[in-house]
């Protein structure tokens, strides 16, 4: 959230419509010294001696004295930080939750942990004069958890490589790279992908691909005990550096997660022309389709091991086609400059009846 928050500050400043004041809780720390557009103000940090519900209460009086101070300013609140005091700014507040993990939660027990996120964002979503999403099932959460009057599709974005685009265009390669992004978690779907995988080399088709897996997290040593698989790279952390790297020497981006909001790692994929492999859930129908990869259901091993199978499979035009959509889909609609103009129009549609 808060590298979009960065970026997307940039896109809006360097666009020379707007002015902007952007409350942060870094104390003296300044991240937009390049930008005259943009007025930063460091708001008292959280002091980690709480629980971070709690904090993100406190942190949100700070936040509603200073715009109590700027009674001219639209409200752009990204998750929780317009809370306490919110009626007092609804009518130029907007609200972008980003992810809505707290309506997504799979079991008993994390229900009943964001349980009091729910009870807060359904507030907020009520009274909030404009609610942001990053479209796909997202906004049916919206709708039904809020006012469905209220809620506007605005995407998120990534960076795009300053490469041509016979440097980004993957070639179907004889042994194909299956690249994975993320977090050692359970909602990843990382156990899923690799029984898919096992089961293809049950199959006889190890020679076929190899899996490059880059993250960790608390499931990264029990995976890689229990799925010693010889064409299954355990990369650990990687850094920009290597994750950059890796998105340009891979070919294909699989993703079996069973919640996501919009995930910047497909944006990035796909901003290196990589066909893709995803469930549907959150926004990931905006990004996929079968132009540039496959849709598959979540917790499917059998439905992930076709996806693999059939990119295996496919004739070279086919993949080249899919990779080279990957990169036109992004660059039309998914840049910050673009989300940046979507932005701006809603600011302009908001300010003439503030």
């Amino acid at each position: 959230m808060q590298r979009h928050s960065r970026l997307l500050i940039e896109a809006l400043a360097a666009s020379g419509e707007i002015a902007l004041t952007v409350l942060h809780p870094h104390g003296d720390e300044r991240f937009f010294g390049d930008w005259p557009e943009v007025e930063e103000v460091a708001l008292p940090p959280l002091p980690g001696k709480k629980h971070y519900f709690l904090e993100l209460r406190d942190y949100s009086k700070h936040v509603l004295a200073e715009v109590e101070k700027r009674p001219d300013h639209l409200v752009y609140s990204q998750g929780l930080c317009v809370w306490h005091g919110l009626g007092k700014v609804r009518d130029r507040l907007i609200v972008n939750p980003h992810g809505l993990e707290p309506f997504q939660a799979l079991g008993f027990k994390d229900q009943a942990k964001t349980w009091p996120y729910r009870l807060v964002f359904r507030r907020i979503f009520r009274q909030a004069a404009r609610v942001v999403s990053l479209g796909g099932s997202l906004t049916g959460i919206l709708k039904q958890a809020g006012r469905p009057e209220n809620v506007v599709v605005l995407p998120n974005a990534t960076q795009m490589l300053p490469l041509p685009d016979e440097a980004l265009q993957k070639i179907r390669p004889k042994v194909m790279r299956f690249l994975f992004v993320g977090r050692f978690v359970y909602n990843k779907g990382i156990e899923v992908l690799l029984q898919s995988v096992k089961g293809l080399q049950d199959l006889g088709h190890q020679d076929r691909f190899t899996l490059d897996l880059a993250g960790k997290g608390p499931l990264f040593e029990e995976m890689k005990a229990r799925f010693p698989l010889p064409n299954v790279n355990f990369m650990g952390f990687a850094s920009d550096e290597q994750l950059d790297q890796a998105y340009l020497d891979d070919h294909v981006f699989v993703l079996p997660t069973l919640f996501e909001g919009m995930p910047t790692v497909i944006l990035e994929a796909m901003a290196r022309a990589m066909p893709i492999i995803v469930t549907d859930t959150g926004a990931t129908l905006e990004l996929v389709g079968t132009e540039n990869g496959f849709i598959i259901p979540k917790n499917d091993v059998p439905g992930l091991q076709k996806a693999m199978l059939d990119l295996l499979e496919l004739p070279e035009a086919q993949f080249e086609a899919m990779s080279a959509a990957s990169l036109h889909k992004v660059r039309q609609r998914f840049t910050w400059s673009a989300v940046a103009v979507g932005h701006i129009a809603l600011f302009r549609e908001m300010w003439q009846s503030f």
